[in-house]
């Protein structure tokens, strides 16, 4: 509750400015589109119901002893994020500075694999006091869609109205998660059959989240004809307590690009 309280706050006084220059009518607008990618870097997070080899032929010798498999326990990880959005942004000062935001629509997915060693992992699927039931699994992809609402400030250094332009900009956004979706690859195809139960035992994320993150960015287009951005954001990070099931990310690298048509001016 009171990450989301913050949230909030962030976005009231961000958008202050922006109402008092419009209520002066020194306001130029414009409208685009955007996609772009994001890596996240981190650390693995290996679920309870993972079983390495050993402790499997340990526990049930003779009868689990042709299950065979591993998991790749690596030290770093890594999340992938692709989104497309559509984007309004008000200029004021001459276009030098800008304030936007919009609807993004992104997916967040990673993926649970086998080591180099072995071609499947062990995965848990059932234990009692005598008995335990574990499938074979290759891999498991989690994806995960949210609804974001982007709020941005871009600077531009040099005020001449110039074809091409630097620009630094500083953002964030909040993330509704609103569904999840799973590819499970199984040694044995017969094991299909498991896969809404392996599906209900993987921990999801956060149902909300944040994003924040700096970029520095060229533009090119003068201020009465359409622009063209390619920005670059990082350092970027995941706010939530939860951020994935198989990955605890620590900072993200992402490229942006836009388009962008003028608007007529707030007057």
């Amino acid at each position: 509750m009171k990450k989301k309280c913050k949230i909030i706050i962030w976005y009231v006084l961000v958008l202050l400015p922006l109402l008092t220059f419009a209520q002066n009518g020194k306001i130029n607008s414009r409208i685009g589109i955007e996609m772009g990618y994001h890596e996240f870097f981190g650390n693995t997070i290996v679920p309870d119901r993972v079983r390495s080899v050993k402790s499997v032929e340990v526990y049930e010798t003779g009868y689990y002893g042709d299950y065979y498999g591993g998991y790749e326990n690596k030290s770093d990880h890594t999340i992938d994020k692709a989104y497309i959005g559509i984007k309004y942004e008000a200029l004021f000062l001459n276009n030098n500075i800008g304030i936007s935001s919009g609807l993004r629509f992104s997916q967040l997915s990673a993926t649970l694999d086998h080591s180099k060693k072995y071609n499947s992992f062990i995965w848990l699927l059932h234990q009692e006091e005598q008995t335990s039931d574990y499938l074979t699994i290759r891999s498991i992809k989690q994806k995960n869609y949210y609804a974001s609402v982007p709020l941005e400030i871009r600077i531009f250094p040099k005020r001449n109205d110039r074809f091409f332009k630097t620009y630094f900009k500083i953002g964030g956004a909040l993330n509704y998660r609103f569904s999840t979706n799973y590819n499970i690859d199984f040694l044995d195809n017969e094991m299909e059959r498991h896969a809404k139960m392996v599906e209900s035992q993987i921990d999801k994320p956060c149902t909300f989240s944040g994003f924040v993150f700096p970029a520095f960015g060229f533009r090119w287009g003068k201020n009465n004809y359409p622009w063209v951005n390619v920005e670059f954001q990082f350092p970027g990070f995941i706010i939530a307590e939860r951020k994935h099931a198989f990955v605890d990310p620590n900072v993200g690298f992402g490229i942006q690009f836009s388009i962008q048509i003028p608007l007529k001016k707030t007057i």
